[in-house]
């Protein structure tokens, strides 16, 4: 395919030429039909000069046969067969054509002739010109009136290429700081003199740039802070290793191999959550997965897996409002979500306490609601839970800070919100609310 610039020229090339053509046509056309009219004119003039008495001047023999002008006059008098004046006496036109102009054929030549009858005096006046002479003279003067166009028209298609070049000059130079934007140099292009037309598109460049600009550096300090925060799991699994192997019996071997288990647990749990939360942090769209989710199936399947733990620590888990809701999307990841909304219930839910699921959908939203009877939390730190590796300080539940990162950017994806509050209706604890669309639409 070529290039839009070629393709520009060309296009105007080829329309100017076509414009100049018929331009060139019509001027040719309307020279022609001016220099007959002016010719005509001219005949006519010559028949009235010849009437108002000049025979005198033009004489028997007149002007010679291939004068300038072609000219030829005759004056006929009423009874008589040949003319009694005629400046060529080879030519003799009809004595009786129709007044006015006619054409005729005479020793092989056509003649425009135009025919002035005087009745007062019995004489007929004619002058004719021979009709190649009027057509080479139209001709020539319609030729030089081209002379004009056919200079503005290569004048034209020399300067098409360099004003349409001088017009992508900027985006060339856009396109050469294009070629200099990668991983280590996202610098948005320079559209200060871009075509106005042309703006838009370098404008959605640089948000794409700057989009993307944020988010490698969200990238960045997640490895970062990834990094950071698996130190202490791997630090702490090589002192128990250390401490296994020290210990001085089979009791105190025992326990510390209890310890590196849970240790090792602890660190599988961060390493799975940083997986999915990388997972859930690409950008696809939710639209072109084929998946329908029935959300009330995969709560009845997710509190079916979990009712052991609650079991273990005495907490009531179950579910109160349960109705049908079915939307398209990531089905692995949605399971995922409400998963890491019960898992986080059921470790801030102290013994005895209980942990609610409502399951329900209106016209346009699919919405699950967990609420749980633990210690909520703070005010000021609703907003900071949502941040990777942010942990509220608890001296009796451990986590790794990614839990809720990896719904919101699962709910984000699906074009959904998730929202925590505190309970106020008499009792401590939270309510988690996740909501999404029937139809998923791609986030931000």
């Amino acid at each position: 395919m070529k290039s839009l610039k070629s393709r520009i020229i060309g296009t105007l090339i080829v329309l100017f030429a076509v414009v100049g053509l018929a331009d060139a046509g019509a001027s040719y056309w309307l020279t022609m039909r001016h220099i007959d009219e002016l010719l005509d004119v001219h005949l006519q003039g010559a028949a009235v000069w010849l009437a108002a008495g000049k025979v005198g001047t033009i004489g028997t023999n007149g002007p010679p046969q291939h004068s300038i002008d072609g000219f030829v006059g005759q004056i006929w008098k009423q009874g008589l067969s040949t003319p009694t004046d005629n400046t060529d006496p080879e030519v003799i036109f009809n004595r009786n054509a129709p007044g006015g102009y006619s054409v005729e054929r005479i020793n092989g030549h056509r003649y425009r002739i135009y025919t002035l009858r005087k009745t007062a005096d019995d004489l007929t006046y004619q002058v004719g010109q021979p009709v190649a002479f009027r057509e080479e003279s139209a001709g020539r003067a319609a030729l030089e009136s081209l002379v004009p166009t056919i200079f503005l028209i290569l004048l034209v298609w020399i300067a098409i290429p360099m004003v349409v070049n001088t017009a992508f000059a900027s985006l060339e130079r856009a396109s050469s700081d294009a070629e200099t934007v990668g991983i280590g140099h996202l610098t948005p292009l320079d559209i200060s003199h871009a075509p106005e037309e042309v703006k838009p598109f370098a404008d959605s460049i640089n948000r794409m740039i700057a989009r993307l600009q944020i988010g490698i550096e969200g990238e960045k300090r997640f490895i970062a802070d990834a990094a950071h925060e698996l130190r202490t799991p791997i630090a702490a699994l090589q002192l128990r290793i250390d401490n296994l192997e020290n210990a001085p019996d089979a009791t105190a071997r025992a326990e510390r191999l209890r310890e590196l288990r849970e240790a090792t647990v602890r660190t599988a749990t961060m390493i799975r959550q940083l997986l999915e939360l990388a997972r859930a942090d690409a950008q696809r769209d939710p639209s072109s997965v084929a998946d329908v989710v029935d959300l009330r199936q995969t709560v009845q399947t997710l509190v079916a897996d979990l009712l052991p733990v609650a079991d273990a620590r005495l907490i009531d888990l179950g579910v109160k409002r349960f109705e049908a809701a079915h939307l398209q999307g990531h089905a692995g990841e949605l399971r995922m979500t409400v998963r890491n909304l019960i898992e986080n219930a059921l470790r801030y839910t102290p013994a005895a306490g209980c942990v609610d699921i409502d399951v329900f959908a209106d016209a346009t939203n699919a919405v699950i609601r967990v609420t749980d009877t633990g210690p909520g939390i703070p005010e000021d730190a609703l907003d900071r839970v949502f941040d990777r590796f942010f942990r509220l300080k608890s001296e009796t539940v451990e986590g790794t800070g990614l839990g809720l990162s990896i719904v919101r950017s699962v709910v984000t994806k699906h074009g959904g919100s998730i929202s925590l509050e505190n309970r106020r209706d008499g009792q401590s604890g939270l309510i988690a609310t996740l909501v999404l669309p029937l139809r998923a639409s791609s986030g931000n």
